[in-house]
């Protein structure tokens, strides 16, 4: 609790004045995510047209575009999440931090931890939740027939189930939400390291970083009217990434050697 409301007042601190930077941040983001889509539905309609004739042509064309989506917005996520780890130290990097991955061996790692981590919290989320729908597929004829007020009871129950295990998967996932963090310059982890690494420090923080991403949800409900929006993003990226700071100098406390690297200038040589 403290450390969550001591993360979200550092985030407060450090955009003071700085607000706009992160906005122009988020929207660089957007702006190359923009790119990248109407890029990505430009090629899938093209190779359609040349393939349609072929029975499975189209099917391989999606997944080799959703391949290519993937590849090329990876490093996003690590060149944005550098950017808020020096704000909320107190530096300051170049806005085009945001496409700083793409320069060096970061744009494959932070692909693997992706796909890592987007597997493994996928499935843990997916494979469940379709036991459970299949459960009810095959006893369909049995909740038939019983009355709407049981009925109502029984669908009742396993949509309750299902939300709950949601809930332990969402939380379950955050053991991987260090990972493009320790990517970041200031580390300069591996894929493998990074997910290890993430797992060890998030241990028994994992409920509170769910927790904090849920008292942002005042704020979601308002971004519809745009403005709420332009300072939600900023603020809610430089607290997770604030708590990720302080888990990193609480596993590894000044004077212990361990992953002990000060800020450092953005390189493109690992």
């Amino acid at each position: 609790m403290r450390l969550r409301r001591a993360v979200k007042q550092q985030a407060r601190r450090e955009l003071k004045g700085r607000l706009w930077q992160g906005v122009l941040v988020f929207f660089l983001w957007g702006l190359a995510w923009g790119m990248v889509s109407f890029l990505d539905r430009a090629a899938f309609h093209l190779a359609r047209s040349a393939l349609e004739r072929f029975g499975q042509g189209v099917l391989w064309v999606t997944i080799a575009t959703m391949g290519l989506r993937t590849l090329l917005l990876a490093p996003l996520e690590a060149g944005v999440t550098t950017w808020f780890a020096a704000l909320v130290q107190g530096w300051t990097r170049p806005l085009t931090t945001v496409f700083w991955a793409y320069g060096n061996r970061v744009w494959l790692r932070s692909l693997g931890v992706r796909l890592h981590a987007g597997l493994v919290s996928w499935g843990t989320a997916l494979i469940p939740l379709a036991g459970e729908g299949f459960s009810l597929w095959l006893l369909r004829e049995k909740l038939a027939r019983l009355p709407p007020r049981e009925l109502m009871l029984a669908l009742g129950l396993a949509g309750g189930a299902a939300l709950a295990w949601l809930l332990f998967a969402w939380t379950y996932s955050q053991r991987f939400a260090m990972a493009v963090f320790l990517l970041g310059p200031d580390y300069g982890c591996s894929a493998a390291d990074a997910i290890a690494l993430s797992v060890e420090y998030t241990r028994g923080h994992r409920w509170e970083l769910v927790r904090m991403s849920l008292s942002f949800l005042p704020w979601l409900l308002a971004c519809p009217l745009v403005l709420p929006a332009l300072y939600l993003l900023p603020y809610y990226t430089a607290s997770r990434v604030g708590y990720f700071t302080r888990l990193a100098r609480r596993a590894c406390p000044a004077g212990s050697g361990e992953m002990e690297r000060p800020l450092r200038p953005l390189r493109a040589d690992y």
